[in-house]
C-alpha cells in the first residue's frame, strides 16, 4: 500500500509499505479521505510545538483525520462491520490505569495520539488497522467529507457541552475556522444567541453562508457581555480577548491551541469576575451527538471543505493548506478509491 511519509520539514514522499494485519478486536480500513489541519501544517513546515518539545520526531506517517471503509476484520471483531463506512478517534491508551478504568481516557498518562503524539504512525495510508472501540459508523445520510471532519469538529461539540450552553446563553466564538464554525453551529442548534468574531472577511462570509452572525472583532458593547466564550483559533490576541468578553460568573473554553506562551493573559480578571476556564482536548464521547446534528441538517460540515486533492497532488494540497486566503478551512486528500469489499465469509 501507499503511505505518506514526512521525513523532514517540507519533505514529503509517498512510499510503498506493507499494511498491518488487524489484530484482536481490530479491523482493516481502506482510507478514502484524509483531512489536513493546522497540526499537520506545523509538522510539514517544522513549526509544530510537538516537534519542538520532543513529542514527535521525523520520519513518520502523518495524518489523524480520516474516513474509510472496513475491508477485513481481525479476531473478535464483528464481521458485520465489513463494507461499513467508519471514522474514529486517534487516542491509544493503556486501558489499565485509574483514568482508563474510570473512562477518562483523555487523561491516560501513557496515551498516544495516532499521527500526532508518540511513535504510532498516522492514518495517511491506503490501509490502516484500527481498534473497533475507537470507531464511529457513518450513516447513509452523511457525505464522505462530513465523515472525514468528525474528528476535529467533535472537539467543538465537547467545548459547547463543557460550557453547559443553554438557549438562555449569549455565546461568543473567537475564530471562524473549522473548530469555530462547528462550535457556533452547535451552540445555535441549542438555541443560544451566538456571535462569531474573525478579522478575515472571507471567514466572516463563510459564517454568514452558514446563517451565523459574524463581525471582525469585539466592540465596547461586547465587553463582559457573554455567558460563554469559545476561543477556537489559538491566536494569542484572541486568547487574551476572551477574558474581556466573558461576563462575571461566565465560562471560557480554550479550544484552539496556542503554539507559544500567551503574554498579557489577564488571569486576575478571571478571579475577580469569578470566571471558569476550561481547556478542551479532543471530542471523544461526543461523536454520536455530533453525527445526529449533522444528519439533521443543524450542522453543515460539507460547507467547510475547500478542496479534495488526489494523492499525487500532495504538495499542492499542503500549499493550499498554507494559503491563508482560502475561503473554506478544510483541505482533504483522496487516499484511495473505495474498492469492492470482500464478503463476510
Amino acid at each position: 500500500m501507499k503511505a505518506i511519509q514526512l521525513t523532514a520539514p517540507r519533505t514529503l514522499s509517498v512510499t510503498d509499505t506493507e499494511p498491518a494485519e488487524p489484530g484482536p478486536d481490530e479491523v482493516l480500513v481502506r482510507v478514502g479521505l484524509l483531512g489536513l489541519c493546522g497540526t499537520d501544517l506545523g509538522f510539514f513546515d517544522g513549526s509544530s510545538n510537538y516537534l519542538r518539545d520532543g513529542l514527535k520526531s521525523y520520519p513518520f506517517v502523518l495524518g489523524h483525520e480520516w474516513l474509510g471503509t472496513v475491508v477485513q476484520t481481525g479476531p473478535g471483531a464483528d464481521a458485520g462491520l465489513l463494507g461499513r463506512r467508519v471514522s474514529g478517534h486517534n487516542f491509544r491508551v493503556c486501558g489499565r490505569c485509574a483514568y482508563c478504568r474510570q473512562g477518562r481516557i483523555r487523561s491516560c498518562p501513557d496515551r498516544s495520539e495516532v499521527g500526532v503524539l508518540g511513535p504510532r504512525p498516522g492514518v495517511g495510508a491506503e490501509l490502516i488497522s484500527v481498534p473497533v472501540d475507537t470507531l464511529t459508523l457513518i450513516p447513509d445520510g452523511l457525505s464522505d467529507m462530513a465523515g472525514a471532519l468528525l474528528e476535529p469538529t467533535a472537539a467543538a461539540m465537547h467545548a459547547v457541552d463543557r460550557l453547559a450552553v443553554t438557549s438562555a446563553d449569549r455565546v461568543a466564538v473567537l475564530g471562524a475556522g473549522t473548530l469555530g464554525l462547528a462550535a457556533a453551529q452547535v451552540a445555535r442548534a441549542i438555541g443560544a444567541d451566538t456571535l462569531v468574531f474573525d478579522p478575515q472577511p472571507a471567514a466572516r462570509a463563510l459564517a454568514a453562508e452558514l446563517g451565523l452572525r459574524a463581525q471582525p472583532g469585539p466592540t465596547e458593547t461586547d465587553l463582559e457581555g457573554y455567558d460563554a466564550v469559545i476561543e477556537a483559533s489559538g491566536n494569542e490576541a484572541a486568547v487574551r480577548s476572551a477574558v474581556g468578553l466573558v461576563a462575571s460568573g461566565g465560562r471560557i473554553a480554550q479550544l484552539g491551541t496556542p503554539h507559544h506562551t500567551v503574554d498579557g493573559f489577564d488571569a486576575a480578571a478571571l478571579v475577580i469576575r469569578d470566571v471558569t476556564l476550561h481547556g478542551v482536548l479532543s471530542g471523544i464521547g461526543y461523536w454520536e451527538r455530533l453525527v445526529d446534528l449533522v444528519a439533521s441538517g443543524a450542522v453543515n460540515l460539507d460547507a467547510l471543505v475547500d478542496r479534495v486533492y488526489p494523492l499525487d497532488e500532495l504538495d499542492a494540497a499542503f500549499a493550499r493548506l498554507a494559503d491563508g486566503g482560502r475561503v473554506r478551512p478544510k483541505v482533504l486528500v483522496r487516499m484511495a478509491p473505495q474498492l469492492p469489499v470482500p464478503s463476510a465469509a
